[in-house]
């Protein structure tokens, strides 16, 4: 089983991965990671923290649709993020997936990185994904492949002590059982040569970065898409979202920080607008133009 976890860090104006959940994920958010969930079009199955930085009208509506909440003091020694961590694992996750684990604090993203390296963590799958950047952290005795596009850049960083013996292929630099050295920089900014590279490791630990190059396949920007409705509120926007996405339509939503505070809009601020394909907005238009007559016939039948 695979969790995803979601910090209460930044993401990037765009930034969307409904797409990312398949059947039987696990989706957990660390206390005001709840709000980020939403925005990445995420729906939350159980919140893990000491709550201090939920919205209350958040959590009740969450409630109302079944999500669990697991209630911890604020005086602890864990981070949200490494209890959500520990709860995904108690539920028998085999692979971690961690989102906006990374901000303008520096200790906390360091912190975040650094979970990688829980020991309940050997033997599992993890990583974390944010905006263009995948990290995963490397051990010794294991081997690592890298999904990406010819060019994306690709780091790799000694954590705590040299890491000795790594071999790697599908880099525009290759190394043969080469040692970095910790405290060095040698290993920022290798390049991918293939759609596939892989990197090995005999001892110490390595921290291992993909970054995709901007403008690559696949990558959608607000700008290039067309507005279809507006809504207020994440909750209702996510919805609508979902229902173009099961018609095949992708979509984004593109909102001002404000509503992730507002429940309603106030003069304009806050509103949530989702975003189609030029191509798709015709079908999207006409879909979401039956769902409210269907709606409004409902309220005609219940008058």
């Amino acid at each position: 089983m695979r969790a995803i976890i979601v910090a209460n860090g930044h993401v990037e104006e765009g930034e969307n991965y409904s797409g990312l959940v398949r059947a039987g994920d696990l989706v957990i958010a660390a206390d005001g990671g709840t709000v980020i969930a939403l925005q990445l079009g995420l729906e939350p199955q159980a919140v893990v923290g000491d709550l201090d930085s939920l919205p209350l009208e958040v959590r009740r509506e969450l409630e109302e649709r079944g999500c669990q909440f697991l209630h911890y003091p604020a005086r602890k020694d864990e981070t949200d993020t490494e209890l959500a961590i520990r709860y995904a694992l108690e539920q028998g996750a085999e692979e971690i997936v961690l989102l906006a684990a990374t901000g303008d604090r520096l200790d906390h993203t360091l912190a975040n990185v650094f979970l990688l390296g829980m020991p309940q963590l050997r033997g599992k799958k993890a990583c974390i994904l944010t905006g263009r950047t995948e990290v995963w952290l490397l051990r010794g005795g294991e081997e690592l492949t890298i999904q990406g596009q010819p060019g994306a850049i690709v780091t790799l960083l000694p954590v705590g002590q040299d890491a000795v013996g790594i071999h790697s292929s599908g880099l525009e630099w290759a190394l043969r059982d080469d040692t970095l050295r910790f405290g060095l920089a040698r290993g920022v900014s290798n390049v991918m040569t293939a759609e596939k590279a892989q990197v090995s490791l005999r001892a110490g630990l390595l921290l291992v970065f993909r970054v995709q190059e901007k403008g690559v396949a696949g990558e959608r920007k607000a700008d290039q898409l067309v507005e279809v409705c507006k809504e207020q509120g994440h909750l209702r926007a996510n919805v609508i979202k979902a229902k173009l996405e099961a018609a095949g339509i992708p979509a984004i939503l593109s909102y001002d920080a404000a509503s992730l505070v507002f429940g309603l809009t106030v003069d304009g601020i806050g509103e949530v607008r989702i975003l189609v394909r030029p191509g798709d907005a015709e079908e999207a238009r006409r879909i979401l133009a039956e769902e409210q007559t269907e709606g409004e016939a409902e309220e005609e039948g219940l008058s």
